[in-house]
């Protein structure tokens, strides 16, 4: 099984794509990976940007009965009817389409998973059927990942099409500064970018992932006494340490305000997590009044630095690509964004 999770493995963001075309074909789809690698979101961003409703339903917390329903004598016919749990979708009430999404499906017992196969590969259990424009996504870890996941049995497996999941700094770094997250946390995963998920080891509790660092860049602006054991209740020991010190790096290299009133005199960092630094924390600043300064100061940048920083400001104001100064540095740089 884990050499064909390999051949089709994904970034989150391919992921994203390919889970919206399984679905629209009608097929149930089956996301593995890691934890905190983003499964849960893309189902949540699939529904939002389908304007449909994702109605979750968690199988390693329920039983049987839960699915399948309670059955209630008819004494009229001498026979017994299922009666359906209100949860399960109801064109009705929830819309003629969505998308029924079970989460670590794989750690529901196995009893719970042979109810489930119906609802996959049919659309119905017990007296219960699916609404016809209702899709199933389920999400899971892998057993290596040790987070009590078990083997999926082979008639469940062969009823989805599976996507296996990587974790992607890309990704992640545009949704981060889409939704701000703390530029500095940006510009530290960008540096460390194998930091974006680190299995844990042996017992350890916090360790770094895309969810548990997004958990941790809320703590940024805390006072420094209490800082680094913040961010350590989240990603550990050994990562908050590491980021204490990029993060008093970043805040000595002094006023990003300077560098906008002085783009051609202003210091252009020569260590690399510097750039991260400056690129993340510029394009985070940008506005429309400051971006043609911005813009002389991404210039004198190598051509990877160039392309975060304006990257990163466009996606948070869109509005910036309508400017002379993008359009003058846009060609100036066409090569770049053409590979």
């Amino acid at each position: 099984m884990q050499n064909t999770l390999r051949e089709i493995e994904c970034t989150i963001a391919e992921a994203a794509v390919l889970l919206e075309l399984l679905t629209d074909a009608g097929a149930p789809v089956m996301l593995w990976g890691p934890p905190g690698v983003g499964k849960s979101s893309i189902v949540r961003q699939l529904g939002e940007r389908k304007g449909r409703t994702v109605l979750e339903f968690h199988a390693a917390l329920r039983e049987p009965v839960d699915l399948r329903g309670i059955p209630v004598a008819d004494l009229a016919t001498g026979t017994t009817k299922w009666l359906v749990p209100d949860e399960l979708p109801q064109a009705e009430r929830d819309g003629a389409d969505g998308y029924l999404f079970t989460d670590e499906i794989n750690q529901a017992t196995p009893q719970m998973q042979a109810v489930l196969a119906g609802l996959i590969l049919e659309g119905k259990v017990g007296d219960y059927r699916l609404p016809k424009g209702w899709r199933v996504i389920a999400a899971g870890n892998r057993v290596t990942d040790r987070a009590a996941a078990q083997r999926m049995p082979t008639h469940i497996r062969n009823r989805f099409a599976h996507l296996y999941v990587t974790p992607d700094v890309a990704a992640w770094a545009t949704w981060a500064t889409a939704n701000n997250v703390a530029p500095e946390m940006v510009a530290f995963v960008r540096f460390r970018r194998e930091l974006i998920y680190r299995a844990p080891r042996g017992d350890e509790n916090a360790f770094p992932s895309a969810r548990s660092l997004t958990r941790a860049a809320e703590h940024v602006n805390a006072p420094k006494a209490h800082r680094q054991r913040l961010f350590a209740a989240h990603i550990g020991d050994d990562v908050a340490a590491e980021l204490e010190g990029f993060l008093q790096l970043y805040r000595s290299l002094g006023s990003l305000e300077d560098i906008v009133r002085d783009p051609m005199g202003a210091k252009v960092p020569v260590e690399p997590s510097e750039k991260y630094a400056v690129c993340t924390g510029l394009a985070r600043l940008a506005t429309r009044k400051n971006w043609s300064q911005i813009i002389k100061y991404a210039d004198r940048l190598p051509a990877e630095q160039q392309v975060l920083l304006v990257h990163d400001a466009t996606v948070r104001d869109a509005t910036l690509k309508d400017t002379p100064a993008y359009s003058t540095w846009a060609v100036n740089n066409s090569a770049v964004l053409m590979q």
